[in-house]
């Protein structure tokens, strides 16, 4: 492997950071110890140090092509009390003013899915993993060119995160992810207080759709308590957001028919006998029997395709994990892409491992059955419309976007629940261009843009890179997309 060259030109002869970094840990310290508030988020578990950022500085990864920013992973305690600590990944900006460009925190769904694994190697990370799982390669439409990317692995239990306390495991829900999510963050910016006052977003996709608005609110509200530090949080976009039971799982079952992937009297046997206010995507398991043999047969129909990406090309038993595992893990909320199994022997890789300073050698999984099985249902099932309610009087960004080849929160759904949010629309609905082509359509409401990503599945930056990162650099830069 090349050595690594180093570019302390970017850092400013690469020890005014140290200085400066030092100066702005003091301030940091004074302002969070000054809001600390002891209710579980603030308190004193948030107040554990797991040192400073240059510590965290990832040298040596096997196989990782040159480049000219610096990236960091480790872990940030969030409960000392029960050894509870999320594993990181962050990639500076590949922009030489990358100290000046918006920072986010990216998550992946699930529950349980990893964001370093499915996000950072998979979509849109500045690498990829080689074929064999055994070295990177660049990715030409890195999301670290329009930002500092945070890649957050939670809740415990997902990629390298852990509790140390088993009764942790036996019961996950939004409301403690969030704050353990929002205790990270604090911890997070003790190791780079440099950032502190860079413009803060969220993004994310699939169950994020729970994930993100829990925790805006967790930090609108943290915010508004604080006397002292304050995160700067302007917005949040999610993809294909899981969101309300009812809107999704009516609108999903309308693609099927719509997409001709199931028979009409399947259809209707559906439409007439399953609860979708209280039912995850193609669940069977309710308690009407009509529905759970309705809801078994359009599995069936559409075994033999990606009901991720419905045009897309089914991964074969030959060369990746087949599509039959997440079936076995009751089709988690989004998900993990079944294509990436070069991803796993890499991140389990013993060397791989010690460069991302995990703690000890632990068994890397794409996504956690344990947490996945163990999180709340009546949280999965419950809408985020009355937070969306609440979040929307902040004065936020909000973007919705929408993959429209997704079979499993699909567009229709989306639209169901963004019309219950009653908005006035601000710029009707039209083309977006991308390369002189449509890159999908949008509309602007008071206080939200919708955007559709043609030709995109769940997982719109792996399906269609180049859309996703025009999309994501309009969302940062706050402005409409271009009009075909």
């Amino acid at each position: 492997m090349p050595s690594r060259r180093r570019y302390h030109h970017r850092h400013s002869q690469g020890e005014w950071r140290t200085a400066a970094n030092a100066l702005a840990v003091v301030g940091l310290w004074l302002l969070v110890g000054s809001s600390c508030r002891h209710n579980g988020i603030l308190g004193s578990e948030a107040a554990v140090s797991d040192g400073d950022g240059e510590s965290d500085e990832v040298t040596g990864l096997l196989g990782q092509p040159q480049v000219s920013f610096k990236h960091y992973a480790g872990y940030v305690t969030v409960s000392e009390s029960h050894g509870r600590a999320l594993f990181y990944w962050f990639f500076e900006s590949s922009q030489k003013n990358y100290s000046q460009m918006p920072l986010v925190l990216w998550l992946n769904g699930g529950p349980g899915c990893s964001s370093v694994g499915n996000g950072a190697l998979g979509e849109m990370g500045p690498f990829f993993t080689n074929d064999s799982g055994t070295g990177l390669t660049l990715n030409k439409h890195a999301w670290n060119r329009a930002a500092n990317i945070i890649f957050l692995e939670s809740p415990y239990g997902t990629g390298f995160s852990y509790s140390n306390t088993s009764s942790d495991y036996e019961q996950l829900n939004d409301e403690p992810v969030a704050e353990d999510a929002h205790a990270f963050l604090i911890g997070w910016f003790r190791k780079f207080p440099e950032y502190a006052k860079n413009d803060f977003y969220l993004v994310g996709e699939s169950y994020a759709g729970h994930y993100i608005p829990t925790l805006a609110r967790v930090i609108v509200r943290e915010n508004r308590a604080s006397t002292g530090f304050q995160i700067n949080f302007k917005g949040f976009a999610i993809g294909n957001p899981w969101t309300d039971a009812y809107s999704d799982n009516l609108g999903t079952t309308e693609f099927y028919f719509s997409h001709s992937l199931i028979s009409e009297e399947t259809y209707n046997t559906i439409r007439s006998n399953c609860d979708f206010k209280n039912s995850l995507p193609v669940d069977a398991g309710s308690t009407n029997a009509t529905c759970n043999s309705a809801v078994s047969e359009a599995d069936m129909d559409m075994s033999k395709i990606d009901i991720y990406n419905i045009y897309g090309p089914a991964c074969n038993s030959n060369n990746s994990i087949v599509l039959r595992g997440l079936y076995e893990m009751s089709l988690l909320v989004g998900a993990y892409n079944p294509c990436l199994d070069s991803v796993t022997p890499y991140l389990n890789l013993p060397s791989v491992q010690a460069a991302l300073h995990i703690s000890s050698p632990r068994s890397w999984v794409g996504c956690s059955s344990v947490v996945f099985r163990n999180y709340s249902k009546s949280d999965m099932v419950n809408s985020m419309i009355p937070v969306y309610q609440e979040l929307l009087k902040e004065n936020l960004r909000i973007w919705i976007y929408s993959g429209d080849t997704d079979g499993v929160v699909s567009t229709l759904g989306t639209r169901r629940w963004i019309k219950e949010l009653n908005l006035t629309v601000q710029t009707p609905w039209y083309a977006w261009d991308y390369n002189n082509q449509v890159g999908g359509w949008t509309q602007e409401y008071d206080g939200l843009t919708f955007v559709t990503v043609r030709g995109a599945g769940h997982l719109v930056p792996f399906v269609q890179p180049g859309p996703a990162f025009a999309l994501f650099g309009t969302f940062l830069a706050g402005q409409s997309l271009p009009k075909f």
